[in-house]
């Protein structure tokens, strides 16, 4: 799953509430026009501009695909037709005026309450693509199946969903749970800390999904999916959620919680047989540090050895260096403040250190991402790289030989591959070209061969199997000798 889809609501909102958005005449930035063009299916009207032309027909069939599905779950078809606008990359997303303010990286969909409109970026992988196509397709359902309700009986007090109802079904009806959905429930399961269903009744952000999805599996397995069905169209009758959910399931949310918690425990409690925790078998270096990588000599002192990690600690996200030694953590590289490191995409890319302590990461700057090459030694940026072509720069990683970089980029047209930079002549290397999504090349990590590259593709068909990255090699070529390894011969100067 990705890490967070939101229903919007988009409702008038007081002058007082100016502040929240933004106030008036503090647009968002548009760094350029769209071409927009509208392919109609048979329920679907997908807004596109012509350098998504061919995303744009793969998103109509998935978009049409999901709405047949999902009017056989609901029994309902919605009498309004969807207007469905697509983005190539999340930079050109951040750009759209469906939003009154620019959407953060971790929203990856939305639905419009008023005009039901849904707006989605591709970011490389059509899997996700398809698991948040459909989930908002769920919320369009939804709204309609509310709205069709309330217009028929109408009611002084609506019942109000909590968003682990709306979010966690979207889950429950689009993909299911991933790998990292699993992680974050199996955790909160085996240490004591998962939530009762009264506890979620204000809950938001990015844990709503999981933990709602895995609800909606205990309510359908356990009492049966035609009591979704129920919900919505017996929502008039009652005058609160508490009420109508003690009407259609037999159950108080009281008795619903504790009924789920005991199958959650039944599910994950025997992975506790076979695991030592960490507590007992490793040693805590540092905390909130996300993608870690190591860095220093293999055989050298842990004062000169450690690791590199993303961190938003402070409210601002940090590259941070941490030693084996227990040292405090240093500040490496501040982001968040600067045009130059507007985002480290923390979610989603790693960073790549070199033997002789020379950072590869990418940033957001300006309406692209751009590579930068910092080191340790100098404390500086020693080389930056933009490509014209290329929206999003993930996961760079260091070649063995140290003559190139390789990582993860998302063309304008919206196809993520794996490319390779010559830092001698800053010339780029295509190295595959598919529909999948190539990602975290590990060359850096995984000493396989010279000539080889380890990596990770997310394949795109629908299938339990599929649904986990399948690691790849790839035949990268022998080495060469480059010299000069810092020579800036690229678009916009480095520093």
């Amino acid at each position: 799953m990705t890490a967070s889809r939101v229903l919007v609501l988009l409702l008038l909102l007081a002058r007082s509430a100016a502040a929240q958005f933004g106030y008036f005449g503090q647009n968002k930035i548009q760094y350029r026009g769209f071409d927009w063009h509208v392919l109609r299916g048979e329920h679907v009207d997908l807004y596109y501009y012509p350098e998504e032309q061919e995303l744009a027909r793969v998103a109509l069939t998935y978009a049409e695909e999901s709405y047949g599905v999902l009017e056989r779950r609901f029994t309902h078809h919605p009498h309004r037709r969807t207007p469905l606008i697509i983005y190539a990359s999340h930079s050109d997303f951040e750009q759209t005026n469906v939003l009154p303010f620019v959407p953060p990286e971790g929203l990856l969909g939305v639905t419009e309450f008023l005009k039901q409109r849904v707006a989605l970026p591709f970011t490389g992988s059509y899997f996700d693509f398809r698991h948040t196509l459909r989930h908002e397709l769920v919320h369009v359902f939804q709204l309609s199946l509310t709205n069709q309700a309330f217009a028929r009986y109408p009611r002084v007090r609506h019942v109000d969903p909590p968003l682990w109802w709306t979010e966690g079904l979207a889950e429950y009806f689009s993909a299911g749970e991933d790998s990292r959905d699993e992680m974050i429930l199996r955790d909160l399961t085996l240490s004591g800390r998962l939530p009762a269903l009264g506890d979620l009744a204000y809950a938001a952000g990015g844990i709503v999904y999981p933990l709602g999805g895995a609800i909606h599996h205990f309510l359908a397995a356990t009492y049966g999916e035609w009591r979704i069905n129920e919900m919505y169209r017996d929502v008039w009758k009652y005058g609160s959620f508490e009420d109508e959910v003690r009407a259609v399931y037999g159950r108080t949310l009281g008795q619903l919680s504790d009924e789920w918690q005991y199958w959650m425990r039944q599910r994950y409690y025997p992975a506790v047989v076979a695991a030592e925790p960490l507590s007992i078998t490793a040693r805590l270096l540092t905390r909130l540090a996300i993608k870690p990588a190591v860095f220093g000599p293999s055989a050298g002192p842990d004062s000169a050895r450690g690791v590199l990690y993303f961190s938003p600690s402070t409210g601002y996200t940090n590259i941070y260096a941490q030693s084996f030694a227990g040292d405090a953590p240093r500040a490496v590289v501040k982001g968040e403040r600067s045009a130059e490191f507007e985002s480290f995409h923390f979610f989603e890319s790693r960073i790549g250190v070199s033997s002789d302590g020379i950072v590869a990461f990418s940033s957001k700057y300006f309406d692209r991402d751009a590579l930068f090459l910092w080191s340790l030694a100098k404390r500086r940026v020693v080389g930056r790289y933009q490509f014209p072509e290329l929206i999003s720069i993930l996961s760079p990683a260091w070649a063995p030989d140290r003559q190139s970089v390789v990582f993860s980029g998302l063309a304008v047209s919206g196809y993520s591959d794996l490319y390779r930079l010559w830092l001698a002549d800053g010339r780029l290397e295509r190295l595959t070209s598919d529909r999948y999504q190539d990602l975290q090349p590990l060359q850096a990590r995984l000493h396989v061969g010279d000539d080889q590259l380890p990596y990770l593709r997310r394949l795109a068909r629908r299938s339990a199997p599929q649904r986990a990255r399948r690691p790849h090699l790839l035949r990268i070529g022998p080495r060469r000798h480059l010299p000069d390894l810092f020579r800036r011969r690229h678009g916009r100067g480095a520093p």
